[in-house]
């Protein structure tokens, strides 16, 4: 049973119309830009700095795609060019593909950077456009050539005049790349940095909900599914790791013809991209630490995502007494599972329960119930 409406919007390529959690730093960016809409000759720049999966590919993209369908003043044209300095690891090569992306012819030797910027600016003019270049990873950019490429460009057009025709975004993971350039480069970038932050549980949960409202069809994934997931990737802050867990989570239900996804498809998935479950990691146990990881995973055998500790005791209490083996008290009990999350097998959530007090929950978030217990088993044979 198909569980995906529109699959190619959870991909990684994909940018939707709405960047939850981002908007502000949407608008940012868009009254920060705002002073092109005068038509004067005039240049903006702009840094974004943020670790993996807070969006900055997306926000860089998603803004440029408005600059080119709003445009700025009546008759200047804004072209938006997105480059990888991943892909384009010089100055020549970034030159090159803004020159493909405006149609200007361009040999690939024999032309010096600045022959090839020329073409490029007298394009613009011609053409009475502004470009508006996003270099996306410039660190790898800055690691290759330094300074030169950066300073070169926030200087485009100015010896013939026509210095307000490029502006500028540079997207970084790392922001001590901006303090290795030359004073004069970074003089010439301004002081327009956005920090993007990694996402919060709460956050991630909010961008699944909106994207599992693009891809899967009504009721293939309910909010606690969600929730798990958004638990899970709250650790990275990375939402382009929990999208990946929330697709591939898909696959797995639609391989199994399920209608709906449930917590085991979760976890298949997270093994699917971290690999996280290893015999020799498991033969390291103490025979203890080995009877509370199956009493965990025995107890979210009925497609639940968390198990009270409390519950948990009274598996590993009956496994126990199954094998005429004397269990240990609450306390080493506890101590056991403390130790069982520091080795990354299971993960312990303190709730609040208002005047109840506070109860434990015990998730296995990266690891099939069903073949950790048949992992686990094979080791307590005789």
């Amino acid at each position: 049973m198909p569980v995906f409406k529109s699959e190619e919007k959870l991909s990684p390529e994909y940018v939707p119309a709405r960047l939850v959690h981002r908007e502000g730093e949407l608008t940012f960016l868009r009254t920060l830009f705002s002073s092109l809409r005068t038509g004067a000759a005039y240049h903006v720049r702009a840094v974004i700095v943020g670790s993996v999966g807070t969006g900055k590919t997306s926000l860089a993209k998603l803004f440029g795609r408005t600059l080119e369908s709003e445009g700025f003043g009546e008759r200047t044209r804004v072209i938006y060019t997105h480059l990888n300095c991943r892909i384009n690891r010089s100055l020549f090569s970034v030159l090159r593909r803004i020159a493909d992306h405006l149609g200007v012819a361009t040999p690939r030797r024999g032309y010096s950077d600045q022959e090839v910027l020329e073409n490029i600016m007298e394009t613009l003019r011609r053409r009475d456009a502004h470009l508006v270049l996003c270099l996306d990873e410039a660190d790898v950019l800055i690691s290759e050539e330094g300074s030169d490429p950066i300073y070169f460009l926030t200087r485009a057009g100015e010896d013939i005049g026509e210095g307000g025709r490029i502006s500028l975004i540079l997207v970084l993971r790392d922001p001590d790349y901006v303090e290795r350039l030359d004073p004069q480069t970074k003089s010439g970038l301004g002081g327009s940095t956005i920090h993007l932050k990694e996402y919060s549980r709460e956050q991630l949960f909010d961008i699944l909900k909106y994207r599992a409202s693009e891809g899967f069809f009504e009721g293939a994934v309910d909010d606690e599914i969600l929730d798990f997931i958004a638990e899970i990737g709250a650790e990275r802050g990375d939402a382009r790791y929990t999208i990946d867990i929330l697709w591939r989570s898909g696959k797995f239900a639609e391989a199994e013809g399920a209608p709906r996804i449930n917590p085991e498809h979760v976890r298949k998935a997270v093994a699917s991209v971290y690999p996280t479950i290893r015999r020799e990691n498991l033969s390291y146990l103490s025979r203890d630490e080995t009877f509370v990881l199956l009493a965990c995973a025995k107890s979210l055998t009925a497609g639940r995502t968390h198990v009270a500790s409390s519950e948990v005791y009274d598996m590993y209490r009956i496994l126990c007494e199954e094998r005429n083996i004397i269990s240990k008290g609450y306390t080493t009990f506890w101590e056991n599972l403390q130790q069982l999350q520091d080795l990354g097998f299971i993960r312990i959530t303190v709730k609040s329960e208002g005047m109840k007090g506070r109860k434990s929950l015990i998730s296995l978030p990266s690891i099939p119930v069903n073949l950790l217990i048949e992992e686990l088993m094979k080791g307590l044979k005789p």
